[in-house]
């Protein structure tokens, strides 16, 4: 038994000194290869976790970036604190960050924008490039979006017809100073002079040419008093001018140019008029005819003055508004579909309006028949068709397949004209309702 103890003492020892070997062994290698070069390792230093993709200490830095009122290089897989200041270098490439200081002045040209920092001068490397600008999205901006970058609202004083330079602000307090809704001799009318109708279109340029930029879309669409001139301005509105005046249609066109602006591809900004909808319908806006107790909401959809460049703006604007569903819906109830007929109808024949008609069929097929352009096909047409004696004459929305398939027949000849996918697009909603297809 004593023999038997001691063998078994013997080898618990031996295996002791095997497993020691092996530690010893493993920690040798273990300290002696290099880190791979392209792995990630972290480490700890004072403290800190600290990121290396070499075996140089030198090239570590730590996981969370950490911030002097000096802009660094951020590292790609760095972690950034909040309510830094973060630039891209344009002449490195690289992301850079400091800590943020509300107080640095803006350029000149900013003051008084709606923005929390905007642009930044970076200077150039030694002998390199002359000074260019950066631009950071302002706290609170939309998501980037591929229509352009934040701008300098003043970089286009000056613009178009204008004698005198005009700024941002001054446009849009001048638009918004301006009474509109008077026609004739109405109490409060406020007539412009040649000289200031002039300066009152420089607004609307200069309002139209900001607005593209989604950012300040947003912006203009939050300024409520704003929007809601330049819809009514868009419907038709009046600011009484001159008989030596321009084109009375012009302010109307520009406004709906404006308006179109701030829509196009710009959620935020038509989520925001869409709230405010009810509201805009609501307030007065006389037209040409009108009287003092006509709203926005009886001229917003139609109907349509005899301009080509107004009515082709205007329906410009109406397709992104469209894009909301509060104002779809409100669209189809005040009977918008009817003026867009009485548009494709009451000018067959007419080259003037050759492009107004085809926006027509453009907008009616993108936003209720198209599904492949995001529309809701279940809106439009309605489920039952009108025999053709009927809509002989008759131009309301039932009668869009006679008055349609009788455009189609006109251009029979002309495989490319509009009328055929219109006609085409109104078949297949009907074939998908299991309804008549001809009639």
């Amino acid at each position: 038994m004593a023999g038997s103890q001691s063998r078994w003492s013997i080898l618990n020892k031996m295996a002791s000194l095997v497993l020691f070997a092996a530690l010893v062994c493993a920690i040798l290698a273990t300290a002696t290869a290099p880190p791979a070069k392209d792995s990630q390792s972290s480490l700890a230093s004072g403290g800190r976790e600290m990121i290396c993709h070499s075996g140089v200490a030198a090239e570590c830095y730590p996981k969370i970036f950490e911030p002097t009122t000096e802009f660094q290089r951020v590292h790609e897989d760095q972690d950034l604190p909040p309510g830094l200041h973060v630039r891209l270098n344009i002449y490195t490439g690289l992301r850079e960050a400091k800590i943020n200081d509300p107080s640095e002045d803006l350029p000149d040209g900013l003051a008084g924008l709606p923005v929390d920092s905007s642009i930044v001068l970076v200077d150039p490397p030694e002998g390199g490039m002359e000074t260019d600008t950066v631009v950071t999205i302002p706290k609170g901006a939309p998501a980037y979006d591929p229509v352009g970058v934040v701008k300098d609202p003043g970089a286009h004083a000056g613009g178009e017809g204008s004698s005198s330079a005009i700024t941002f602000h001054e446009s849009i307090a001048l638009v918004k100073g301006v009474a509109v809704g008077q026609v004739g001799t109405s109490p409060g009318q406020v007539s412009l002079t040649d000289a200031e109708h002039s300066r009152f279109l420089q607004a609307l340029v200069e309002i139209d040419d900001v607005a593209h930029d989604v950012y300040y879309g947003l912006k203009l669409a939050e300024d409520h008093a704003l929007t809601r001139q330049l819809l009514c301005l868009m419907s038709g509105g009046r600011v009484a001018v001159d008989a030596a005046a321009k084109d009375g249609h012009a302010i109307a066109q520009k406004a709906s140019a404006a308006v179109a602006a701030a829509t196009q591809n710009n959620p935020s900004a038509l989520r925001e008029i869409a709230k405010q909808w009810d509201a805009y319908k609501a307030s007065p806006c006389v037209a040409a005819g009108g009287d003092a107790t006509t709203t926005l909401g009886d001229v917003v959809f139609g109907p349509y003055g005899n301009s080509t460049a107004w009515t082709r703006s205007r329906l410009l604007a109406l397709n992104g508004l469209l894009k909301s569903e509060v104002i779809m819906r409100d669209f189809l109830a005040q009977g918008g579909l009817s003026a867009m007929l009485q548009l494709l109808v009451e000018h067959e024949g007419d080259p003037a309006y050759d492009a107004v008609r085809q926006r027509v069929a453009n907008l009616v097929h993108d936003n209720f028949l198209d599904a492949g352009m995001g529309a809701d096909v279940t809106l439009w047409p309605e489920s039952a068709v009108v025999p053709a004696a009927p809509c002989n004459g008759n131009l309301h929305g039932p009668c869009w397949d006679h008055h349609v398939q009788q455009l189609a027949k006109a251009h029979k000849r002309d495989a490319g004209h509009w009328s055929h996918d219109l006609w085409k697009g109104l078949q297949q909603r009907r074939a998908a309702r299991g309804g008549k297809t001809e009639l």
